[in-house]
């Protein structure tokens, strides 16, 4: 039986996908995996994967680079060779049905127009987006002018590539410029928020003394960098929200949700716009696997392909705009979920000791935003107040990144 293609939801709250490119055409041979098509999401750019294992038969008419498509719509098949396949009305310029009928022929001579723009393997686009090589410049040596790993390792070392980033427009005085997708929705859903949920907020200030003791002893265990204060906060807010879970909550329905896991997003700033990879479990990992967690979503970030995992079931948001200059600052909730942190910068700060003297330390405001309808003020002040615990204490946080209890 015919396996249906379609765009499935790939982030929360996803209602259609751009086509960004076909990465398989019609009559080729995909394997259950594989990636098959490039698909722009309401937050990144993510790969499509084939569903089964056999020939891709009947690419629907309109199902071009550009085309919108809602989520669930059927765009093509997976057959076996000899097996006859149900024929698909085209897709209009918004992705809808349009009332048209069509031949067979028709659907099987526009399907065979689409073409790749190259042919690459995922593994080969994989490092082009690494190296910054835009693989329409590079010419493939491999069979019927397939490009190679050698091909993008070639072009990139002699420097004449042309080079794919984000998109990024200047503007100048009185010009407008138009919203992509991640910009828009993450408008529309700030706006949102602000609109249905009762928000408060509530800051304090930390000594960050221990804190910076404990991530200078750390950074002798990671590769690749510094481990930073957000990766701190990370473990440390995962643990607080075991122990207070209607942070760790939703309201949905006039009810609020509490989660089995603690999955924490962290927002990163990008050329196209704000970007939330999550990490999964964070509670039962250690701060050097979240280090190394955050080191690749920020990597991942730079060319904007995130996997599907990557950017969904969040439960509770950390914002860090501390190495922006940042001291102090009120995040908007990121609905559904009942609360985010706002982190500011470590400044030097006068600060009066117990014994009435007054000595320099390393102070950071952390600001909590809560939807008063899951979580009320004392709730709220219990839950920042570990945190600050945490990080002051420490005794708090063991060497492999574990959080100890604040009850």
């Amino acid at each position: 039986m015919p396996v249906e293609v379609f765009i499935h939801k790939m982030t929360d709250h996803m209602e259609s996908g751009r086509i960004v490119q076909w990465l398989a055409k019609e009559s080729d041979r995909v394997e259950r995996g594989q990636a098959i098509m490039e698909v722009e999401t309401d937050k990144a750019v993510a790969e499509l994967e084939a569903p089964a294992s056999g020939i891709l038969k009947g690419i629907r008419a309109g199902a071009l680079a550009g085309a919108e498509v809602p989520v669930g719509e059927t765009i093509a098949f997976i057959a076996e060779p000899d097996e006859q396949i149900p024929v698909l009305p085209p897709l209009s310029s918004q992705g809808h049905q349009t009332p048209n009928s069509v031949t067979v022929a028709q659907v099987t001579t526009q399907a065979q127009s689409i073409e790749p723009r190259v042919r690459a393997s995922p593994a080969v686009r994989r490092v082009a987006r690494e190296l910054g090589v835009d693989l329409g410049s590079v010419t493939g040596t491999g069979p019927e002018g397939k490009i190679t790993e050698s091909d993008v390792r070639a072009i990139s070392s002699t420097g004449t590539h042309t080079t794919k980033t984000a998109t990024s427009t200047l503007l100048e005085a009185g010009e407008l410029a138009d919203l992509n997708s991640v910009q828009r929705l993450t408008g529309e859903r700030m706006l949102q928020s602000l609109q249905t949920a009762p928000q408060f907020a509530l800051t304090v200030s930390a000594d960050m003394t221990n804190a910076l003791r404990i991530r200078e002893s750390l950074k002798n265990e990671l590769t690749d960098e510094h481990p930073s204060v957000t990766v701190m906060l990370v473990k440390i807010v995962a643990t607080a929200l075991k122990h207070q879970p209607r942070a760790n909550a939703s309201f949905e329905a006039g009810r609020v949700k509490l989660h089995k896991q603690v999955n924490v997003g962290v927002a990163i700033g990008t050329e196209n716009g704000l970007i939330v990879p999550v990490i999964k479990d964070a509670d039962q990992k250690k701060t050097i696997d979240i280090a190394n967690e955050l080191h690749t979503f920020r990597e991942k970030a730079r060319q904007m392909r995130f996997s599907t995992d990557d950017l969904s079931g969040g439960t509770f948001t950390i914002s860090n705009l501390g190495m922006y200059g940042i001291d102090q600052f009120n995040a908007i909730i990121n609905p559904p979920q009942s609360a985010i942190l706002a982190v500011g910068q470590v400044t030097k700060t006068p600060v009066a000791l117990p014994d009435n003297t007054i000595a320099i330390r390393p102070i950071m405001n952390l600001t909590l935003t809560v939807d008063h309808r899951a979580m009320d003020g004392v709730l709220g002040a219990k839950f920042l107040a570990e945190i600050k615990k945490s990080l002051e204490n420490s005794n708090s946080i063991q060497n492999d990144g574990t959080a100890q209890g604040n009850n």
